[in-house]
């Protein structure tokens, strides 16, 4: 997020506008929080999250409703909006944006759900530091055997980074919340292969699926030990990877000259190797497909 900010500040500073940040996202929005940045932001492009700070919707969609999108924007001195952010922020978006505020929203979460787009900012370097943490379990799990290793990864109530981290670690089985978990299926699968031979069983899952509960079934069933680790938080921090960096800042190009030559009501997206804009009121109410493909792979008996 960061880099996407400082992209749109330097890009700004060149064409001789000037650029406003609003501390804690639509929270510093109501009120009218906000400090003037410029290029002096370049160095904080390495940097993971966003200095600006975040805040949950909440009940802050209805205040700006009332408020009234404009007059919130007048009162931070603002002529435009360009509003990173997640699924709930930009569908908020699109309802403050409906008579033509000059919005452009841009997608970013590591849950990577939001409808429209392949990515979202901030997915590919959770993703990678999940698949990082695979590996170096399994250079333990090579060593002691006859051991079960669960991975927890982050996303909500999305699958999108469990299974990607489960296909990309050739893992045994991986469970989220689209899809009904097949934990009978798992421990057939587990118990076949290291009952063969294999020394060690990888399962991915997504939190809240009731890690536990889980754990407790493939241990019985397996007849063999479990060993979990949650990744939690460390999924959000850290320097982004290339691919976010590169992203954010194509994200940021083209989000500001989106702005100023008012095609607004938008979010920025990529669709293959393309950045494109989508309308805000096409994402409303909508959620990224899982891949099914991947999943009925991993899964696979």
């Amino acid at each position: 997020m960061n880099a996407c900010i400082a992209t749109i500040a330097a890009r700004a500073e060149k064409l001789g506008l000037e650029v406003r940040g609003i501390f804690r996202g639509l929270q510093g929005l109501v009120n009218a929080d906000t400090i003037p940045i410029g290029v002096e932001l370049e160095g904080l492009a390495r940097r993971g999250g966003s200095f600006l700070g975040t805040s949950r919707n909440g009940r802050l969609e209805s205040k700006l409703i009332d408020m009234g999108i404009e007059e919130a924007m007048k009162h931070c001195g603002v002529d435009g909006l360009i509003v990173l952010g997640g699924g709930g922020t930009l569908e908020a978006l699109g309802k403050l944006a409906i008579g033509g505020a000059p919005i452009i929203g841009v997608p970013c979460t590591i849950d990577n759900d939001i409808f429209g787009t392949d990515y979202a900012l901030g997915f590919d370097s959770a993703v990678n530091k999940a698949l990082r943490a695979a590996d170096e379990i399994m250079d333990t799990a090579e060593s002691l055997s006859e051991r079960v290793f669960m991975i927890e990864t982050l996303g909500g109530r999305a699958g999108h980074m469990a299974l990607e981290t489960a296909y990309s670690a050739g893992a045994d089985a991986v469970f989220v919340h689209e899809v009904e978990p097949g934990i009978d299926a798992a421990i057939n699968k587990i118990k076949t292969k290291m009952d063969a031979g294999g020394t060690h069983g990888l399962v991915v899952l997504c939190e809240n699926l009731g890690l536990e509960s889980i754990a407790r079934q493939l241990e019985e069933g397996t007849g063999r030990r479990i060993r979990i680790t949650v990744l939690g938080h460390t999924l959000r921090g850290g320097n982004p990877t290339y691919f976010d960096r590169n992203l954010a800042r194509q994200f940021g190009e083209t989000a500001f000259d989106l702005l100023v030559s008012g095609e607004t009501e938008k979010m920025v997206a990529c669709v293959g190797k393309d950045i494109v804009s989508v309308p805000l009121e096409h994402i409303a109410g909508k959620k990224r497909d899982l891949d099914m493909h991947k999943y009925d792979f991993v899964n696979q008996r």
